[in-house]
């Protein structure tokens, strides 16, 4: 058999075949490089925001509104409450001695927590995060005229009865903290992100974002408790006291990795069993008692729940990627002319 060669015109299909071939492949791979700009933007894509991190930090500060609740206290020959009592917060003026210094700007009441994005918002609007932290509330039972009901040692109060909560004998407060420690499922909604373009204003320099979060919360309640009874003062340890529940919402303005958030957030607090009087304190001003009248001391609680509204600003550091985003970050947009 004879081997024939191809012609001069065979020849130079097979050339503009293999030339389409190889042209293909490399639209192909310049198509697949996220990062080739130029390509992205002569057919009608941009990238999307670098601050798209998977982790974030924040930290900030609040005040609190309580709703009006009754505080049962209960001891060694003590079965009192206090009706309707509208507790207040304990806030710090700004100082820079306090709220700038490493070892004292956990004294006023703060915000801490930390997140991690769970999902982006494809299929549902919004991204999905999980955080955990806590709220560092503070309450006080204000000294003034209360209705109470109940005895203390063989003194009987009728329901209704009016007592003078007076600050040198009478104090109940979570001075050193009402820590809020909570998980929260939260969904972080950009504007704009849909439906930009290169003319929208937060594509010029891909920095500035803004937005609304929501998020729902469940945890546990830490209380400091601070008690003066029969002008005796006991100071205790930090125990696990109560649950509660919360929502919130807010808005946020976003520039590259820094965010700042004005929220709200409001819920429940179940404090079933803070602490109340002791047979030995942090104080040092309450006798030390031993044996079982020690116990019986140890044994008393108050017992209180309420709901809350605090409002504050915090301000998050997103991290946890670096690096030019992936395809699916990329935004379709509408072709220029």
């Amino acid at each position: 058999m004879h081997n024939r060669r191809p012609s001069a015109c065979q020849r130079i299909a097979l050339t503009s075949a293999l030339a389409v071939m190889v042209s293909l492949c490399t639209i192909s791979s310049v198509f697949g490089q996220t990062g080739n700009r130029a390509m992205g933007n002569a057919i009608g894509w941009v990238e999307g925001p670098k601050a798209h991190g998977k982790w974030y930090a924040h930290w900030g500060y609040h005040r609190a509104e309580y709703g009006k609740s009754n505080v049962h206290l209960i001891g060694p020959s003590i079965d009192f409450t206090l009706h309707d009592v509208k507790a207040t917060d304990m806030p710090s003026a700004f100082d820079p001695k306090v709220h700038l210094n490493p070892a004292a700007f956990t004294i006023p009441q703060f915000n801490a927590r930390i997140g991690r994005k769970i999902r982006d918002g494809i299929a549902v609007p919004g991204d999905f995060w999980i955080s955990a932290g806590w709220d560092h509330l503070k309450y006080k039972v204000p000294h003034t005229i209360h209705q109470v009901s109940g005895f203390i040692d063989s003194l009987v109060y009728a329901p209704q009865t009016s007592f003078d909560w007076a600050w040198r004998d009478f104090n109940f407060e979570h001075s050193d903290g009402m820590n809020f420690i909570r998980i929260a499922a939260e969904r972080n909604f950009g504007f704009g992100r849909a439906a930009r373009t290169r003319q929208t204003w937060d594509t010029a320099n891909q920095k500035w974002r803004f937005g609304l979060q929501t998020a729902a919360s469940i945890g546990v309640v830490l209380c400091a408790t601070d008690v003066r009874w029969m002008g005796i003062r006991t100071k205790h340890y930090w125990r696990i006291t109560g649950w509660g529940v919360s929502a919130s919402t807010g808005a946020w303005v976003q520039y590259g990795r820094f965010r700042m958030l004005a929220r709200i957030q409001a819920g429940w607090l179940d404090i079933g069993r803070s602490n109340f009087l002791a047979s030995s304190d942090l104080s040092g001003e309450t006798p030390v008692t031993e044996g079982p009248a020690g116990a019986l001391l140890d044994a008393s609680s108050a017992r209180h729940s309420m709901s809350f509204l605090e409002r504050g600003i915090t301000l998050a550091y997103h991290f946890g990627r670096s690096g030019k985003p992936g395809a699916d970050e990329r935004i379709r947009t509408t072709t220029s002319r």
